[in-house]
């Protein structure tokens, strides 16, 4: 049948009209609100880990439902995020959760909504997570879902060291202390030191100073920080309950024996750079850092000879320890979107979501399945293996430690007063910053 023209134009038109429904019905993606998952709009994180790491983690997710474009990471500064919190919640447009490391705990706890024992039991958290990370329970509740940690390891020169024909790195401090410094030490007829094999002693320059001497409290049996009752602390780093040398006490002594010109270990001093600086310069044999640090060192010189061990013990210790930094998601007091951010914790708390993202950042999961399961990453086995046995405590803020250890360190190494007097007047210090 032979159509008029204006029948061909108006079907045509329909025609057209149809295609184009077609590749409007093809392009439609519904909004995540609009999904069965239900986040009730967008969910806003915050932390001061790589948003790509973030993102790689999450794409898996969105590719199954795309409700999960929600969820909103936003990369901060380590040096900011805190005051830039601060000022957000103010203004009544903070973020719904927090990337939280446990040394932020108490400075952030007031601003952080606890999830009642009664709705995640004492005996659950211990089932799903390693005891470390324990640090986020406190009375009133568990105060982050865990993820990750970063512990404190040992790197070691591969290349100085088999120079001297040293095959493996100190397993104890008492081989650090007879053994590796003066195999090593390099110092001229004025004291001046050349080549180090530790970089003990000073806190400017010492990249990781207070995780060190929180290590050395560690290894010593302090009894640490106690929560006495709900928002009030109880110090008691230099109390032991084996009766044996104050931990602060002891721990300064040795960490400022490496500084100090008479000793017979000193082979640090304030003159010299930024142990990491010297570290990847090649000119120190033993570096102590955080296992996420493997990558950059290696990428910062990729001449560099280097590898990864656990920190040394002492050569009677009956407990393997280092120290480590505990990284939980955490539900902020004011978040804009409590029913999405509760959704939102389930996803990024879960083993699967939480070990990749670990994984992707290097550091440890926190989950007890995902740590059995290992890795056989050239770093990842000791940061697991370090992970196992990492402890903290609760610092009333990295911020008033620093500038209070950084005064006790000095004052020993200035002469003004012996490590057991400048270990209590830092504890009086400290005790106040609650």
């Amino acid at each position: 049948m032979k159509l008029r023209p204006f029948e061909l134009a108006l079907a045509l038109g329909f025609g057209l009209l149809g295609l184009l429904a077609i590749g409007l019905l093809a392009g439609y993606r519904p909004s995540p609100s609009d999904t069965s998952l239900g986040f009730n709009g967008a969910v806003t994180v915050w932390g001061t880990q790589d948003a790509g790491a973030f993102r790689r983690t999450l794409e898996p997710y969105i590719k199954r439902d795309e409700a999960y474009q929600a969820i909103r990471y936003v990369e901060k500064s380590p040096q900011t995020i805190n005051s830039e919190l601060l000022n957000a919640l103010a203004e009544n447009r903070g973020p719904d959760l927090i990337l939280l490391p446990h040394e932020d705990l108490v400075s952030q706890r007031s601003k952080l909504q606890p999830i009642p024992y009664e709705n995640f039991p004492l005996r659950d958290f211990r089932n799903l997570y390693i005891e470390g990370t324990e640090i986020f329970l406190m009375q009133d509740g568990v105060y982050a879902y865990p993820v990750a940690i970063d512990p404190l390891v040992m790197y070691w020169n591969r290349d100085l060291m088999t120079t001297r024909n040293v095959l493996v790195p100190p397993r104890t401090w008492e081989e650090v202390v007879n053994t590796t410094v003066p195999t090593f030490v390099q110092r001229d007829f004025n004291r001046a030191i050349s080549l180090s094999p530790i970089a003990f002693g000073e806190y400017r320059n010492v990249n990781h100073a207070f995780a060190i001497l929180s290590l050395l409290l560690i290894q010593g049996g302090s009894s640490l920080v106690v929560e006495q009752s709900a928002g009030f602390y109880k110090l008691q780093l230099n109390q032991t309950v084996a009766g044996t040398r104050p931990p602060l006490e002891a721990a300064l002594a040795f960490f400022t024996s490496f500084s100090t010109p008479s000793s017979p270990l000193y082979s640090w001093n304030r003159a010299l750079p930024l142990d990491v600086d010297e570290f990847v310069a090649g000119d120190l044999v033993l570096y102590f850092g955080k296992g996420s640090e493997a990558r950059t060192l290696s990428a910062r010189n990729p001449n560099l000879n280097i590898d990864i061990a656990e920190v040394p013990q002492g050569a009677n210790a009956s407990l393997r320890r280092t120290y480590g930094t505990f990284y939980g998601w955490a539900l902020l007091r004011n978040a804009q979107n409590k029913q999405g951010a509760f959704l939102t914790l389930q996803l990024l708390g879960s083993e699967a979501f939480a070990s990749t993202f670990a994984t992707e950042l290097g550091l440890a999961p926190a989950h007890r399945q995902a740590l059995l399961a290992g890795s056989n990453d050239l770093y990842g086995r000791i940061v697991y293996s370090s992970a196992v046995v990492a402890r903290a405590w609760w610092n009333p803020s990295l911020e008033s430690v620093d500038t209070i250890f950084t005064q006790m360190v000095e004052d020993v190494l200035a002469g003004r007063q012996p490590s057991s007097e400048a270990a209590g007047d830092a504890i009086g210090r400290l005790q106040q910053q609650y």
